[in-house]
């Protein structure tokens, strides 16, 4: 076998491998900006989101709501059935 195909299958692997290394490289600075921006970001979205602006108090209601008031109190719905079909 002659030297300059040895020479050449070395020189692609080596290339490959480092085609490779960077590659997973970028991989993971990138992984690592998302984790991040969803750390620092990520909070401040998914409290908006869910829960509105709590911090800024932009839809709480400024009356006081007693837990023991029954005005507030939601009924007790039972289920009604017309007619049972019994099984067996």
């Amino acid at each position: 076998m002659n030297i300059i195909w040895r020479v050449a299958g070395v020189a692609l692997a080596v290339g490959l491998a480092l085609f490779l290394l960077t590659l997973i490289i970028k991989v993971l600075l990138v992984g690592a900006g998302l984790f991040l921006l969803a750390r620092v970001v990520g909070p401040r979205l998914m409290g908006g989101r869910a829960f509105g602006p709590l911090g800024r108090g932009g839809w709480q209601s400024s009356t006081i709501i007693s837990i023991d008031n029954p005005t507030y109190r939601s009924g007790v719905t039972r289920a009604s059935y017309e007619r049972v079909i019994p099984i067996g």
